[in-house]
């Protein structure tokens, strides 16, 4: 790693000087008029592989480096210290765990590191006057290297890896452009309340999560994070949050919580939030707003939420074909940046447990894979190895998923985002149309899929340009055997139902499951009854309660004839009300005598 330092370094930084060239020796290269020193101190590679399976596994390099630049009686003219990260995937063949492909990945991060050191070299005050003071002197050069050259030269960075060279220059003209008198702040920003379920009450506390990075050449000084909105919000938290001096490439975040009040009356209030600094800022950062729901007094509370998670009774019938069940529950990321899925995981495992539960399916027969255990490589063993060696012709798949999902912006492609995926990144993304294309090669009867998504676009795409969700259903060839229930068929965010604390979409399903869902009051929920009632329920509790529309998908629609759509689910549990008898209507007149009263009742 030393070498490759060695190596790129001295290259990075002759954009700044007129010429690097390294020293090998200890002895000082005639013109030299300074010193530059480069430690490598801080050395990291963050990488999991979880089984000895081989594969890709994401991996990153994070290296920190000290710089020192030295006049040539070794007195300090400027210092600074930058670390740089490559991100990529590593390569692990056989069950020897040894791993090929890092290098590259360590490539980046020292080219992250030259970009850093260049940005702080070039925009260094103290640099340039060192340069112009030498302007008038006879033209020398200025050497880098991590000996020391004489007893007032200090020694190189703590614990870093010498880096050899010397650079020579000539004064003022090393430097290239007009020093920089502005820089660049970029910030991103997270409001979060504490139930996490997109609104607000009195009592609770708001989250603000704040990132700025200073991306111009010059230290940003005096950052502050201004935090402002219509007052309803705003009021409970202070104008200004110091942030601090920050340097090139630096990044620093800042986190506040309080508590709210005094929302009687408001349905909804903003937040916005903007940073500034003492530093001229080329260009302004805009700033962020944010819009939350004031949850209100009369907030429909529902008892029946208390005993969801009790699976309901075994649903027995002579021809109950065997079942497999997958259940997928990822609402944390390793990435801290993606936004969580609240009550993810716990969906996927009482959803097990229920279709456990009402059909008898042993639990080798079942696979619940949730957050830190849910990797692309565990999804695609799940489909690709474990599931083929568990089905039949007489078999029903069950696949559960509770999670993020992003659209591609050409095709509207789905797919999945497992643990290890990154917010800038759709390298560990898991295509839905790669578990179709399984289901449609397996000899099974048929598959029931549930899935309740947050929709957002791929990284880089303007939402409104992108395409409507594909799914990919709706092929004759499938329209028989494959029902899709899904809970959200836009770009938004899922709600989460709190008083069940389950996803809103997945508390319907176990409420269906229950037995309510059976809407024609014959003993029995099939599978197109079950994705009628949690849609008319979503839809409902959506507009009513959090004033924001979410319009889940069943597929294939009713009147197509699809035998899937008649799949028994569930035992029935939704009884008829009574009807009360109508009064007889008085009787009519005739020519033929009168007609005697008779008393109507409902047919059965």
């Amino acid at each position: 790693m030393g070498d490759m330092l060695a190596e790129a370094l001295p290259k990075k930084l002759g954009q700044a000087f007129t010429s690097v060239t390294p020293q090998l020796g200890l002895e000082q290269a005639e013109g030299t008029n300074g010193f530059i020193e480069v430690g490598l101190g801080f050395k990291q590679v963050d990488l999991v592989i979880p089984q000895q399976v081989p594969g890709t596994y994401p991996a990153t390099v994070t290296l920190g480096t000290e710089l020192a630049v030295l006049s040539t009686d070794g007195t300090m003219v400027f210092s600074t210290k930058v670390q740089g990260k490559g991100h990529g995937e590593v390569e692990v063949q056989g069950e020897s765990c040894q791993v090929t492909g890092l290098e590259p990945i360590v490539q980046q991060a020292i080219e992250a590191v030259g970009e850093g050191l260049l940005k702080q070299v070039s925009g260094s005050s103290e640099i340039r006057t060192y340069a112009g003071n030498l302007s008038a002197a006879p033209s020398t050069s200025i050497a880098k290297t991590t000996h020391q050259t004489g007893a007032s030269s200090p020694p190189p960075a703590a614990g870093g890896a010498p880096i050899l060279g010397n650079i020579p220059s000539a004064g003022p003209s090393a430097f290239t452009g007009e020093p920089a008198t502005s820089t660049v702040l970029e910030f991103h920003a997270i409001v979060r309340d504490e139930s996490q379920d997109h609104m607000v009450q009195p009592g609770e506390s708001i989250t603000i999560d704040v990132e700025v990075r200073n991306s111009g050449q010059i230290e940003a000084k005096d950052v502050e994070v201004l935090i402002g909105g219509d007052g309803t919000l705003s009021g409970h938290f202070p104008p200004t949050v110091l942030i601090g001096n920050m340097q090139p490439e630096e990044v620093k975040r800042t986190s506040i919580t309080n508590r709210v009040a005094d929302l009687e009356h408001i349905e909804r209030a903003e937040l916005t939030l903007g940073v500034r600094s003492g530093t001229s800022l080329s260009p302004s950062p805009l700033p962020k707003q944010f819009t939350l729901s004031v949850k209100p007094e009369n907030w429909i509370t529902d008892a029946a939420a208390s005993g969801i998670d009790v699976p309901p009774k075994p649903f027995v019938t002579p021809k109950r074909s065997k079942a497999v069940v997958i259940a997928i529950g990822i609402g944390a990321f390793r990435d801290n940046h993606m936004p969580q899925v609240m009550y993810a995981g716990r969906d996927a495992e009482v959803m097990a447990a229920y279709l456990s539960a009402i059909g008898g399916v042993p639990d080798e027969r079942i696979r619940v894979l949730r957050d830190h255990r849910a990797l692309k490589e565990d999804l695609a063993e799940t489909f690709d190895t474990w599931l083929p060696k568990q089905v039949d012709a007489s078999t029903v798949v069950y696949v559960y998923f509770s999670g993020r999902a992003l659209v591609n912006g050409t095709d509207g492609a789905v797919s999945l985002v497992p643990f290890d995926d990154a917010t800038t990144s759709t390298k560990r993304l898991y295509p839905v149309r790669h578990i179709q294309e399984v289901l449609s090669r397996l000899p099974i009867q048929r598959a029931i899929m549930m899935f309740d998504v947050s929709l957002d676009p791929f990284p880089g795409v303007n939402p409104a340009k992108t395409p409507h969700a594909d799914w990919g259903i709706g092929a004759d060839e499938e329209t028989d055997r494959v029902m899709w229930m899904v809970g959200n068929r836009r770009l938004q965010e899922a709600h989460a139902y709190e008083p069940g604390k389950h996803g809103l979409f997945t508390y319907q399903l176990l409420r269906g499951l229950q037995g309510l869902a059976d809407i024609d009051r014959d003993g029995t929920v099939v599978a197109g009854e079950l994705c009628t009632y949690a849609r008319r329920e979503v839809i409902q509790i959506a507009r009513e309660q959090f004033g924001n529309g979410q319009h889940p998908l069943c597929s294939p629609p009713p009147g197509q004839g699809a035998v899937v759509r008649i799949h028994p689910m569930a035992k029935g549990d939704n009884p008829k009300p009574p009807a009360p008898e109508k009064k007889a209507e008085p009787a009519e007149k005739s020519s033929g005598g009168s007609q005697q009263p008779m008393n109507v009742v409902p047919e059965k």
